[in-house]
């Protein structure tokens, strides 16, 4: 090798060092506030976190415990994190008050509010309620939903008698027979009553005539304006993450207790919560669009809340929640 080939080869050699010494373009950071402490809600989240799906969209994020989804919501609004995942009957409320704030993807598309009984009970669709008594807890967003879910089913509301009561009183009630029938989630109610060995049912409002949206993704309209990529990347990063949590449920549940390690549920209590969770992000079944509820949804969900729940109608649905930081196409449900 003549004197002149060595120098380049050298001068190359010097050129590649330098380049892989230099520290590569950092990820962008993200925090996110959930909506309470960790369980099967947030399974999708902590797939993406341990599979390394959001590294590979170039992000780094933090996942942050939290205290309900009014409190995640009103933290987005005043910048106080990045993302929310809260409610969206919540976020709604927030926004309507003026607050800077949109949900930008709906994880759990149909929400777990519903009825719940004991599978003794004979109670197995709408109807069956009539003439039985119905626990339900004064101030909770299943109140103004009641009535809404009777008339959707031609049930008068004096036709169930309905006895209210403290959510922490509704397991007591059911098993002791002072009730017949009791609205919380499956997940408060049908998953403890297991634990014990007792079978209990469940019913949907949005599978009777309630459509609403829950858990969600919201963020401040100033922070998308300025980052619109960094909340694109995030959400097709999460939804990729909820598809590999139902493809692999108990990695899943490695996962939360990886990313949560003080979390105190059992793995058998999370299993079958995400067997509800999953029904919520997949409402329409396999091929059904992770993180995208269809309008029809929100404008149904928009005249129960004008109209049962004290949500001013100023403004249209549409100023609530976009689409446009959903990956195209989307996500789909295994």
């Amino acid at each position: 090798m003549t004197t002149k080939l060595k120098l380049a080869a050298l001068a190359a050699f010097a050129s590649a060092a330098l380049l892989s010494a230099l520290p590569s373009q950092a990820a962008d950071k993200l925090s996110m506030q959930m909506n309470w402490t960790a369980d099967s809600a947030h399974l999708g989240f902590a797939m993406a976190q341990v599979k390394g799906i959001y590294a590979a969209h170039d992000l780094d994020v933090t996942l942050v415990e939290g205290r309900g989804s009014a409190v995640a919501a009103q933290l987005v609004a005043t910048g106080q994190t990045d993302i929310g995942y809260a409610d969206a009957g919540a976020t709604l409320n927030v926004a309507s008050k003026g607050a800077p704030i949109k949900i930008i993807s709906t994880i759990w598309k149909s929400g777990q509010f519903g009825i719940q009984y004991l599978a003794k009970s004979g109670i197995k669709e709408p109807k069956d309620l009539i003439g039985k008594k119905l626990a339900v807890s004064p101030g909770s967003a299943m109140l103004p939903l009641i009535p809404v879910f009777l008339k959707a089913n031609n049930i008068a509301e004096s036709d169930v008698e309905i006895v209210s009561a403290a959510e922490s009183a509704f397991i007591g009630l059911l098993t002791s027979g002072q009730v017949d029938a009791v609205s919380q989630t499956p997940e408060n109610i049908v998953v403890p009553l297991a634990a014990e060995g007792i079978e209990a049912g469940n019913m949907y409002f949005y599978n009777n005539g309630v459509p609403i949206a829950s858990l969600s993704l919201v963020a401040r309209d100033d922070k998308l304006a300025a980052n619109p990529d960094v909340y694109k990347r995030f959400v097709a990063a999460t939804a990729e993450g909820w598809k590999a949590a139902m493809e692999d449920p108990d990695a899943a549940v490695d996962a939360i207790y990886k990313v949560f390690p003080e979390t105190e549920h059992a793995r058998a209590n999370l299993m079958q919560g995400a067997t509800y969770s999953f029904a919520s992000v997949c409402p329409g079944g396999s091929g059904d669009l992770i993180g995208v509820t269809p309008a029809a949804t929100w404008d149904t969900m928009y005249s129960v809340m004008t109209t049962a729940m004290g949500l001013p109608d100023a403004k249209p649905v549409t100023d609530y929640y976009t689409n446009d930081y959903v990956p195209d196409p989307a996500v789909t449900c295994p």
